[in-house]
C-alpha cells in the first residue's frame, strides 16, 4: 500500500465521518485496492460485485442500493450509505474514492466540497506517480519550507500528535521531523515547566476553534535556552475541530531586548513612585501607558486600573472642552504646557491637578505626552469657599430684593382682594335692595289703599312672594357658598342613581322649555347607573347647568344632554345654542366675587352659581371644563368618579 495514499485516506476518513473506504482502481475488468480504512471485516470477494456495478458508466448511487451486492453487506456489516466519486480517468484506467457509513452520510454535493482539496491531492498523485526527478510544484514547495527558518506544522486538535512539521525545526529543536513524528511528546518535553501552564492555555484555546498565540522558553536537545512565539490556527469542520495549523518562531533576542527594557522601565518606575505628585505617559492616542504609584493612589486606584484606559475617563465631563483645547496647545509646541483638569477618583469626587505636560517626539511626530500633576484640590476649595461668600452676599442682597417685591406684591394682592369684595358687597347689596325695594313698594300701596280693586291686590301680593321667594334664594346662595368655601358641610354620600336625577332635574324645566319653545335632545344610557355622591348636592350640579342653558338661550334654541358611562367614571355634557360668553371672561368664570356680565342677557344673580357647582364638583373629585363662542352658544363638560 501506499503510504502517502493512506495518509490522504485517514484526513477523508476524518473529515467525512465516515466508517469504511477505500480507493478503488479499475484497469479493464481488474479490480484492486490501493488504499483503505474500516474494511477489516469485509473480504474482497464480498467487494468484488459492488466494484462491478462502481465501474459501470452512469451507473448512479440509487441502482446501486437497490442491487443485491449492497443489499447483502449492508444486512451483514450494517452498512447503509455509499459514496462514489471518480478522482481520474487515464486510458482505460480508473481511479474511485468508496466510501461506506453505518448511518446517512452527508448528500454528495456537501461531501464533494468538503474533500475537493484532498481528491484534487489524489488526483495529482495519480497524474505524477514517479516524480523522483522532477521539479514539481510539491518539491518547489517543500523546498520552501525547508528553507524558511519559522517552524510550520499540522497537528491533532489538542497538539499532543503532529501530522506534518517543516525541516526549521532542526533549527529550534534540534530534532527532526520523523523524530516528532515517532515521538509526539519532544516538543511538549522542551518547554520550561514555569511555562507549561501557558502551554495549557493555549491548546484549551485551540481546542475550542479559538485562534491563539502564545510566548514561552524552552531548551533544545542540547539545553540551550530559546524564547519562542508559538501561534495556531484551528481548521474547523461543521463546528468541530480536525486539526491545528500554525508556526513557531524563535525570538530569543526580541525576548531579552523586552526583558532588558522591562528592567530599565522597573528602575524609572522605582524612581517616580518615589514622587507624591501625579507622574504620567500618555499614548499617541491618549491612552495611559504609565502612572506613578502615588499619583493612582490619590485617586483611590493602583497604576494597573487606569493603564490602557483613555485619559477622559478619568475627566470630570465638563471639563472636555478645555482638556482638548489644552492638548491642541501641547501637540503644536515643543514646549511645556500648563493647564488645571478635575480629575474624578473611584468615588466620583473631584481632585484638581495642575498639570504640566510636554510631547514625546518620535521620528519628527508626535508619539505621547509626559505630564506631571500638583494636586491643588485644597487651593481651589479655599478660592471656592471665597467665591461661595461672595456668592452668598450677592445672594442675600437678590433674596431681601424678592422679599421686598412680594411684600409689594402682597399689597397688591390683598387690594384687589378688598377691590373685588367690595365689589361683592355691592352686588349682593344691589340684589337684596332690588327685591326688598318691589316688597315694601307694593306692600305699602296695598296698605296705604284699602279701595285697591282685588285683582290688583292679588297680582301685587304675588309680586310680594315672588321677590321674597328671590330674596330667599339669594340668602341660601350665600350661605351656601359660605359653607362649601369654609368646609363646614360634610358631603352626605349614598348610592345615587344619575339618569333619575338628571330626569327629576329637567323635569322642574319643562315649563320654561315650553314657553320659550326650546328643542330638548337627551341621551341617556338605558341602564341604570350609579355613583357613590350627594344627591342634593349632584343635583345642585345638574340644576345650575341646566338653568343657565335655558336662561341663556333664546327663543326657538337647542339644548343638548347627554350622559356617557366611561366605566369608572361618567361624564355629563350640557350644550346649548345660547347667546355664549365672551372669550376674555371665560378664565374669570369660576371665580370668587366674579361675575359674568353676557352680552344681550340681564344682570341676574349674584353670581354664585357656577361657583358653586365647581365647588361641588371638585369635593366629589371631579373636574368641570367649560367651552363657548359668543352668539354661537356654551358648552359645559362635567366628570364625575363613581367612587
Amino acid at each position: 500500500m501506499n503510504h502517502k495514499l493512506d495518509k490522504i485516506l485517514e484526513e477523508i476518513h476524518i473529515i467525512s465521518e465516515c466508517d469504511a473506504g477505500y480507493i478503488l482502481k479499475t484497469e479493464k475488468k481488474v479490480f484492486s485496492i490501493l488504499a483503505s480504512f474500516g474494511l477489516n471485516n469485509l473480504a474482497d470477494t464480498d467487494l468484488s460485485e459492488i466494484n462491478k456495478l462502481i465501474s459501470i458508466k452512469n451507473t448512479n448511487l440509487r441502482e446501486i442500493y437497490k442491487s443485491k451486492p449492497f443489499s447483502t453487506i449492508s444486512k451483514q456489516y450494517n452498512l447503509v450509505a455509499l459514496y462514489r466519486e471518480k478522482i481520474f480517468e487515464q486510458r482505460n484506467t480508473n481511479y474511485y474514492l468508496v466510501l461506506f457509513g453505518k448511518k446517512k452520510l452527508l448528500d454528495a454535493k456537501k461531501l464533494f466540497t468538503l474533500l475537493s482539496t484532498n481528491i484534487n491531492i489524489l488526483k495529482n498523485e495519480f497524474l505524477n506517480p514517479d516524480r523522483s526527478n522532477e521539479l514539481t510544484i510539491e518539491n518547489l514547495y517543500y523546498e520552501a519550507l525547508a528553507t524558511i527558518p519559522t517552524v510550520i506544522f499540522s497537528t491533532n486538535a489538542d497538539g499532543t500528535e503532529y501530522y506534518f512539521i517543516t525541516d526549521s525545526v532542526r533549527n529550534l529543536f534540534g530534532y527532526s521531523p520523523q523524530e516528532i513524528y515517532d515521538n509526539k511528546l519532544l516538543i511538549l518535553r522542551s518547554i520550561d515547566e514555569d511555562h507549561f501552564h501557558k502551554f495549557r492555555g493555549f491548546a484549551e484555546k485551540l481546542r475550542t476553534g479559538e485562534v491563539s498565540s502564545v510566548e514561552y522558553r524552552m531548551k533544545d536537545r542540547f539545553g540551550k535556552d530559546h524564547w519562542v512565539r508559538h501561534s495556531g490556527i484551528p481548521i474547523i469542520r461543521e463546528g468541530k475541530v480536525l486539526r491545528v495549523v500554525g508556526m513557531i518562531n524563535e525570538i530569543s533576542e526580541e525576548k531579552i531586548t523586552q526583558l532588558k527594557l522591562e528592567s530599565s522601565e522597573e528602575k524609572f518606575r522605582m524612581l517616580i513612585d518615589t514622587a507624591d505628585d501625579l507622574i504620567f505617559i500618555l499614548n499617541g492616542f491618549g491612552y495611559f501607558s504609565l502612572v506613578n504609584k502615588n499619583g493612582a493612589t490619590a485617586l483611590g486606584y493602583v497604576p494597573e486600573e487606569m493603564i490602557g484606559k483613555h485619559f477622559l475617563e478619568f475627566i470630570y465631563k465638563e471639563d472636555e472642552p478645555k482638556i482638548a483645547e489644552a492638548f491642541s496647545r501641547i501637540l503644536s509646541s515643543n514646549e511645556v504646557t500648563t493647564f488645571e483638569a478635575v480629575f474624578l477618583d473611584r468615588f466620583d469626587k473631584g481632585v484638581t491637578f495642575e498639570i504640566h505636560a510636554k510631547p514625546m517626539i518620535s521620528e519628527g511626530e508626535v508619539s505621547g505626552m509626559i505630564s506631571i500633576g500638583r494636586n491643588i484640590t485644597n487651593r481651589k476649595l479655599d478660592e471656592q469657599k471665597i467665591r461661595d461668600l461672595n456668592a452668598k452676599l450677592v445672594e442675600a442682597n437678590r433674596i431681601i430684593s424678592i422679599e421686598r417685591e412680594r411684600a409689594r406684591h402682597k399689597i397688591n394682592v390683598l387690594e384687589e382682594l378688598n377691590k373685588l369684595k367690595s365689589e361683592f358687597i355691592s352686588n349682593i347689596s344691589h340684589e337684596l335692595r332690588t327685591p326688598l325695594a318691589s316688597i315694601v313698594g307694593f306692600a305699602e300701596t296695598i296698605l296705604s289703599d284699602p279701595d285697591l280693586p282685588k285683582e290688583t291686590s292679588k297680582e301685587f301680593n304675588e309680586i310680594i312672594l315672588s321677590e321674597g321667594k328671590r330674596l330667599a334664594q339669594l340668602i341660601n346662595d350665600v350661605l351656601d357658598f359660605s359653607k362649601l368655601e369654609s368646609g363646614e358641610e360634610e358631603l352626605k354620600k349614598e348610592n345615587v342613581n344619575i339618569n333619575e336625577v338628571l330626569s327629576e332635574v329637567l323635569d322642574l324645566f319643562t315649563k320654561q322649555i315650553i314657553e320659550k319653545e326650546l328643542h330638548l335632545s337627551k341621551e341617556l344610557p338605558e341602564n341604570e347607573i350609579n355613583i357613590i355622591a350627594d344627591r342634593t348636592r349632584i343635583s345642585q350640579v345638574f340644576f345650575n347647568l341646566i338653568s343657565n342653558s335655558v336662561k341663556f338661550t333664546n327663543k326657538g334654541g337647542r339644548i343638548f344632554i347627554i350622559l356617557v358611562d366611561h366605566g369608572k367614571e361618567i361624564e355629563l355634557t350640557i350644550t346649548d345654542t345660547g347667546i355664549g360668553i365672551p372669550a376674555k371672561d371665560i378664565p374669570k368664570l369660576f371665580q370668587k366675587f366674579s361675575k359674568i356680565q353676557r352680552p344681550g342677557a340681564p344682570l341676574m344673580g349674584a353670581g354664585f352659581g357656577l361657583v358653586t357647582v365647581k365647588q361641588i364638583v371638585e369635593l366629589h373629585k371631579g373636574v368641570i371644563r367649560v367651552k363657548s363662542e359668543e352668539d354661537k352658544g356654551s358648552t359645559f363638560i362635567v366628570r364625575l368618579p363613581k367612587q
